[in-house]
């Protein structure tokens, strides 16, 4: 690396720094009873970890996990157009499929290689893709590998995104492109009325659902199930890490032929290894138990509920939705950056979101309330957010 490089990328760090932007990473140990200890001797309660449905803990899963690894061992051998392609995949993918009630599925190492992976080999420079400028940054990233014109509109605007696809009627091919639920607010994307555009301007519809499977709809099928919809999008992606085993991986799945031509021809799928079998066999494990039983998708809603209506109760304002993330608006940035501290040194684990992932001035504080969390936790976790509240005046 060059001289100059090296001192204009450290330059930019010490400017993070100081503004208590520069993130660092911690070794931690995590527990079943939602703490997290590192340090040798902190410990911390953890409102940020992604298992919501706490299946790290979950007897049965863990015992699946140990059986696959004495079947299988670590290592996936190869990419799955070489010999990597185990038993193991193709039965996970044909059981996405029918607890999703899509035509097929491809499995990915992670949510966003099938992000990234999904736009480029199905469009050129003839189409147009439309997203919603609140989709995920992984979403935004694979529509930039495209060669199509991309159109951001309006978040949740139907007007806005019909009056761009009436502007784009000489385009080839058409995709609206938008999240099932959105991670700032915890809200469901107008589904229904993006179908009817998509029908009477002949365009498809892909939806990241990463945030809605396993926690959404009946056992947890998802956005489409939780908003009625019989009919799904030609295209839904989707992620393992949250509620669907809190382990990596992710899949696209939809039309049968769509999703034929993406394994053939997405980079990310094909230059990629696969996920381990050990995650495969879990998503697997949780796939029957959701199928089975409800228990702890009720105990997770149960528990969001709970933390919901004691922060209510302290005047709060909580983001109304019907998504156990529970969020509170903070105001500034900086407000937001003082609790979050406030919190780690009460050994309180939260999350801050800041401008551009919310308005300026709309800063929110995340708690990521699982079916593990007890009320005494929860308890604990709104009477130090109360202090912290106390600490801005």
């Amino acid at each position: 690396m060059s001289e100059s490089m090296k001192k204009s990328f450290s330059s930019e760090m010490q400017n993070l720094d100081a503004a208590g932007l520069l993130r660092s990473e911690t070794a931690v140990v995590q527990s079943g009873n939602m703490e997290v200890r590192y340090g040798g001797d902190k410990c911390s309660l953890n409102f940020i970890g992604n298992d919501l449905l706490g299946w790290s803990s979950n007897k049965k899963i863990r015992e699946a996990a140990q059986e696959a690894l004495s079947h299988y061992g670590t290592g996936s051998t190869s990419s799955r157009v070489s010999i990597g392609t185990l038993d193991i995949f193709m039965t996970l993918e044909e059981k996405l499929s029918k607890y999703l009630g899509i035509d097929d599925c491809i499995v990915f190492p992670s949510n966003y290689l099938a992000n990234i992976g999904l736009f480029e080999p199905l469009t050129n420079e003839r189409d147009t893709i439309f997203f919603d400028e609140k989709c995920n940054p992984g979403l935004f990233d694979g529509t930039r590998l495209s060669e199509a014109r991309v159109v951001s509109y309006k978040h949740k605007d139907n007007e806005n995104l019909e009056y761009h696809l009436k502007c784009s009627q000489s385009s080839r091919f058409r995709i609206v492109v938008t999240d099932g639920v959105f991670n700032s607010s915890g809200d469901c994307a107008n589904l229904s009325h993006i179908q009817q555009l998509t029908e009477v301007y002949d365009a498809i519809t892909v939806v990241d659902d990463g945030l809605g499977v396993g926690i959404l709809g009946k056992n947890g099928r998802g956005t489409f199930s939780h908003l009625g919809l019989e009919k799904k999008a030609e295209l839904i992606t989707g992620t393992f890490a949250y509620a669907l085993g809190n382990v990596s991986g992710g899949f696209v799945g939809g039309d049968k032929e769509l999703v034929k031509w993406l394994r053939h021809t997405s980079r990310s799928y094909i230059l990629s290894e696969p996920i381990s079998p050990i995650n495969a066999v879990v998503v697997s494990t949780v796939i029957d138990v959701l199928e089975e039983d409800q228990s702890a998708i009720e105990r997770l809603y149960s528990n969001s509920t709970y933390a919901k209506t004691k922060m209510i109760k302290k005047a709060w304002k909580p983001i109304h939705n019907n998504y156990p993330f529970v969020s509170i608006n903070v105001g500034s940035t900086l407000n937001a950056q003082k609790m979050v501290e406030y919190l780690f040194e009460k050994n309180i684990l939260v999350s801050g979101l800041c401008y551009p992932n919310t308005p300026e001035g709309a800063s929110l504080l995340r708690f990521n309330i699982s079916a593990n969390h007890t009320e005494e936790q929860i308890d604990t976790l709104v009477d130090s957010v109360d202090e912290a509240f106390s600490c801005l005046e």
